[in-house]
C-alpha cells in the first residue's frame, strides 16, 4: 500500500498538540494528529491560562468558543492557616496589556473538547484516536512513521515532512529519540483534589501560606473547585488518596457534604528540560520538552507558546517563504524563555510554600509588611509576580537582544482599536495571522510609503496607527489608537515603524535612519508565501 502523505504528524492530542493542529490548520498545512487514547481522558490536570495563552486561543479563532469555559480570576488572596488574608490582588484593577485577563482558570476536559471541535473546521487536518506511532525513521526529505491502531493489528505507513512530539511528560517519541530529561524533582508531593459543586459559591482563589497547610485553591468553573495541597514529607501517599483524608482536608475550606469529589491524585513537582528539543525533523513541545512547578501556573502556558512559536515557522518553510534554517530558532527562543520561567516558578515556590512554623510566620509577616508599602504593595496588587520575559535570541533583526531597553524580542501589546467603520476590535483581529508592519501615530507619508514597500517585499500586512483624536476619521489601512497604548509604545522605543512576527513578538523597529538596516536584516530570510497546502488525509481504518 502506498504511504499516506501529509506535511506534519502531531503525536498527542492534549491541549498542546490540539492547539498546534489548530494553528497549522489555519495555515493550510496538511496535518495528521495521532492520539494514543480512544477518547479524551476526562481529567483536569492543568487549570490556568494567562493573558498570553488566551491571546494564542484568540489567534486560533477559538476564544469565543472558550468564553464559557474560561473562568476569570476576580480576586487572589494569600491566606494563613486561620484563613486570614495577608494580601490580595483585585484582578479587576490589574492592567491588561495583551487584551485579556492576566489570570483565568478552566476545566481541562471542556477546553480539550473545544480544541478538538476546532479541528473540524479543516478538511486537511485529521485526528486518528486510538492509534500510536509504533516506529519512525528520518531522512533528508522527511519522516516515515508506522502508525498502528491499538485495538487491532492494522497499521499504516505515513510520510510527513515533520513530526511534532506533543505526547506529554512520558513522551514515547522523546524516548525513541534517545533524549533525557535534565533537572530535578522535588522531594515533596502534592495532592490534587477536584470537586464538583452545585452552586457557583464560594468563589475564591488563594495561595495557602500556613505552616500547616500550603498550596493553592481556586474555582476553575462555576461547577468545579480545585485544591492543590502540599503533603507533609512523612505522609503516606496511598492514605492521602482515601476519601476520609480528602474530606478532612477540604473541610477546612468548605462543607464536604456540599460537593462531590471527582478525583484525588498525588503528583511530584519537576523542574526539567529535555537535553534537546529537536532531532532532525522531529520536535518536542509542551511537557515532552519541559516540566515545571505549578506555582506560577505556567506549565500549559509554556506549551501553548511552543505551539505558537513553531507552527508559523513550519508554515513559512513549507510554503517556500523561508529557509529551513528558520526552524533552528524554535529551541533557541523557547528553551531560554522556559528556563527562566522554571527559575521564577521555583523561586515562587520557595517563598510561598515554605514550611515550618518559624519560617512561615516570618514569611507571612513580611508579606503583610510589603503589601502595606507603596512600591512593593503595587507589585503585589498588580500581580507583577508573573515575570515579563522577552525572547533573547533567535529570529530577530539582530541575532541576540543585547540591550535591556530594546523592543526586539518583546511581546507586542494588544489594545482595542477603532476600525474605519467606527467599530472597535482587539488589535490581533485586525492584523491577521502573518507578519505585520505598523507605523506610529503621526508617521510621515515617507515613513508610511517605506513601511508599505517593506510589507510588500516580505508578504506582510501594513497598517498605520492614527492617534486617538482621529477617532471617527474612517481612514482605510489605519486603526485608531483609542486607548493611547500604541502611541505610548512607539514613543517608549523611539520607533517610526515596527515589524511584528506572526506570534506577535517584535522582530525589530526602525526610526527614519534605521530602516535600511531593518530591511536588510529581512532580505532573503522572509518572502511572500508561494503556496499553501490544502490537502486531505485519508481516515485510518
Amino acid at each position: 500500500m502506498a504511504p499516506e502523505s501529509v506535511d506534519v504528524i502531531i503525536v498527542g492530542c492534549g491541549p498542546v498538540g490540539a492547539m498546534a493542529a489548530n494553528l497549522l490548520g489555519q495555515k493550510g498545512i496538511r496535518t495528521l494528529v495521532v492520539e494514543r487514547e480512544p477518547a479524551p481522558h476526562g481529567q483536569s490536570r492543568a487549570i490556568s491560562v494567562d493573558d498570553e495563552a488566551q491571546r494564542i486561543f484568540q489567534a486560533a479563532g477559538l476564544v469565543g468558543d472558550l468564553d464559557p469555559g474560561f473562568f476569570p480570576c476576580r480576586r487572589l488572596q494569600y491566606l494563613d492557616d486561620e484563613l486570614r488574608s495577608l494580601a490580595e490582588v483585585d484582578f479587576g484593577r490589574v492592567d491588561k496589556p495583551f487584551g485579556h485577563s492576566v489570570g483565568a482558570f478552566f476545566q481541562q476536559p471542556r477546553m480539550e473538547a473545544v480544541l478538538r471541535k476546532g479541528l473540524e473546521r479543516f478538511a486537511h487536518v485529521e485526528v486518528w484516536s486510538g492509534h500510536e506511532v509504533e516506529s519512525f525513521v528520518q531522512d533528508d526529505e522527511g519522516v516515515t512513521a508506522r502508525v498502528k491502531a491499538r485495538a487491532g493489528e492494522q497499521a499504516l505507513t505515513v510520510r510527513a515532512k515533520y513530526l511534532l512530539a506533543c505526547d506529554g511528560a512520558h513522551s514515547a517519541i522523546r524516548r525513541r529519540l534517545g533524549l533525557k530529561l535534565e533537572g530535578t524533582t522535588a522531594l515533596e508531593h502534592s495532592l490534587a483534589i477536584t470537586v464538583s459543586t452545585a452552586s457557583p459559591d464560594p468563589e475564591f482563589t488563594a495561595y495557602l501560606c500556613g505552616p500547616t497547610r500550603r498550596g493553592f485553591i481556586t474555582r476553575t468553573s462555576r461547577d468545579e473547585i480545585r485544591f492543590d495541597i502540599i503533603l507533609p514529607p512523612d505522609q503516606d501517599l496511598e492514605a492521602a488518596r482515601q476519601p476520609d483524608f480528602v474530606r478532612a482536608l477540604i473541610a477546612h475550606y468548605l462543607d464536604p457534604a456540599t460537593v462531590k469529589v471527582r478525583s484525588a491524585n498525588v503528583y511530584s513537582y519537576h523542574s526539567r528540560l529535555s537535553e534537546r528539543w529537536r532531532v532532525g525533523r522531529a520536535f518536542l513541545l509542551g511537557d515532552a520538552a519541559h516540566l515545571m512547578p505549578p506555582f506560577l501556573g505556567q506549565g500549559l502556558c509554556a506549551g501553548l507558546r511552543d505551539a505558537a512559536n513553531l507552527t508559523w515557522k513550519l508554515a513559512l518553510v513549507l510554503g517556500d517563504a523561508a529557509d529551513a534554517s528558520l526552524l533552528d530558532t524554535y529551541e533557541q527562543e523557547r528553551r531560554e524563555h522556559v528556563s527562566e520561567v522554571i527559575r521564577s516558578s521555583d523561586a515562587m515556590g520557595r517563598v510561598m510554600m515554605t514550611g515550618g512554623r518559624v519560617l512561615a510566620r516570618v514569611r507571612n509577616a513580611l508579606i503583610q509588611l510589603l503589601y502595606r508599602m507603596p512600591v512593593s504593595g503595587d507589585f503585589i496588587r498588580q500581580y507583577k509576580v508573573k515575570p515579563v520575559m522577552p525572547l533573547v535570541q533567535g529570529f530577530f533583526a539582530r541575532a541576540r537582544r543585547e540591550k535591556k531597553d530594546s523592543a526586539q524580542g518583546t511581546y507586542f501589546p494588544q489594545p482595542r482599536v477603532e476600525l474605519p467603520d467606527g467599530n472597535t476590535a482587539l488589535l490581533d483581529d485586525v492584523l491577521g495571522d502573518g507578519f505585520v508592519v505598523l507605523t506610529r501615530p503621526g508617521a510621515s507619508l515617507e515613513a508610511q510609503r517605506e513601511a508599505r514597500s517593506l510589507a510588500t517585499e516580505i508578504g506582510a500586512h501594513w497598517l498605520t496607527v492614527s492617534p486617538a483624536e482621529r477617532t471617527g476619521s474612517g481612514r482605510q489601512e489605519a486603526v485608531v489608537d483609542v486607548e493611547g497604548r500604541l502611541g505610548a509604545w512607539f514613543t517608549q522605543y523611539a520607533a517610526d515603524l515596527v515589524v511584528l512576527r506572526p506570534d506577535r513578538y517584535v522582530y525589530g523597529t526602525a526610526g527614519g535612519k534605521d530602516l535600511g538596516a531593518l530591511r536588510g536584516s529581512l532580505q532573503g530570510r522572509v518572502r511572500p508565501l508561494s503556496r499553501r497546502g490544502h490537502g486531505t488525509v485519508r481516515r485510518a481504518g
